[in-house]
């Protein structure tokens, strides 16, 4: 017996949403973050550190439309005035962000943890280093195999993250070190650029006003070769993905049959309208992005200065200064707009 008019149309209105679906790739559910900088050792990290989890976290609720409520930012130290964490990051309280990131989310939503910071690995088992007791990635697996009909990212923004990928591997889930081995265990790039990548419209390789997992992946492995390639050094660290769950990272994930396929289809972005602000906010956004990026080269040029000249040194370092003064120059202008 065939179906009356009415419902012909509603059946072919769900069929044509369902492949529109498909063909764009279009996210589904809303996305909840959470964002922790792990113990920076000395200064220099503390504060780079801090900068990457900063720029995220206005990226998230900024520029991808992710509700405030929707993202936990946890860090070395504790909240102040000019630092609004609500915690310390800790193993308990990075372990319980997971948990209450399930327990706010609803079955099809993305649930995404971002770890910026150092790492060690030894004897077959990978730490990531937190203030206190470090986070293993088995501690991490058994936290995480707790949820349940929702797509869980994960990145390891550290060194020696590798086995990472082989202890997080599952279905629905998006896995990314910093590092292919144990090996590689020196400070690592990845996680600066990561950032970057969602707040660089060149990251947004197919133009559709939106940065996928795997745009972003592949955006900050450019970078960070071509930083070395700069610098004439040997890269000391390759980023991996896996998303089919085999357990095995690749390097160059794309859209076949292996990695990438379910990146490509995964946004951070609310699935509303990725990007709420209005040009002019999203200008004065760039310019702070950018101090904290110009920030980051003046302290890696201090850190160089006795490799350095001292011409060298005083004319790169002046520059990037100028440069910084005339940065802020234009955000104070925007602000008084």
């Amino acid at each position: 017996m065939a179906p009356p008019p009415g419902c012909r149309m509603t059946l072919r209105a769900v069929f044509f949403a369902a492949l529109i679906g498909v063909t764009t790739g279009a996210p589904a559910g809303e996305p909840h973050l959470a964002i922790v900088g792990g113990l920076g050792g000395e200064a220099y990290y503390t504060d780079l550190f801090h900068r990457w989890v900063e720029t995220l976290t206005q990226v998230a609720t900024q520029r991808l439309g992710i509700a405030p409520e929707r993202v936990i930012r946890l860090e070395e130290h504790a909240s102040g005035d000019s630092n609004p964490v609500t915690e310390v990051s800790r193993k308990e309280n990075v372990l319980g962000a997971i948990r209450r990131l399930e327990q706010e989310s609803a079955e099809g939503d993305v649930i995404a943890l971002v770890l910026v910071g150092h790492g060690t690995a030894g004897g077959g088992r990978a730490l990531f280093n937190l203030p206190g007791r470090d986070l293993s990635a088995s501690e991490l697996a058994s936290t995480l195999d707790t949820v349940e009909q929702r797509t869980v990212v994960v990145v390891v923004a550290a060194p020696a993250s590798a086995l990472f990928v082989e202890a997080l591997s599952g279905p629905e889930r998006i896995v990314i070190a910093a590092t292919s081995n144990a090996a590689e265990n020196q400070h690592t790039r990845f996680g600066g650029h990561f950032v970057d990548a969602f707040a660089e419209d060149a990251a947004d390789s197919d133009k559709d006003r939106r940065v996928s997992l795997l745009e972003a992946f592949q955006y900050a492995s450019r970078e960070v070769a071509r930083g070395f390639e700069i610098e004439g050094k040997l890269p000391t660290e390759h980023a991996m993905l896996d998303d089919n769950g085999d357990r095995v990272g690749s390097r160059n994930p794309g859209t076949d049959d292996g990695d990438g396929t379910l990146a490509a289809r995964v946004h951070l972005a609310a699935p509303e309208g990725e990007d709420p602000a209005t040009a002019a906010g999203r200008e004065t956004l760039a310019l702070q992005i950018r101090a904290r990026r110009l920030v980051d080269r003046i302290e890696v040029v201090k850190r160089e200065k006795r490799s350095l000249e001292a011409n060298e040194y005083q004319q790169r370092l002046e520059a990037l200064l100028v440069e910084l003064a005339l940065n802020r120059r234009a955000y104070r202008a925007r602000r008084v707009q």
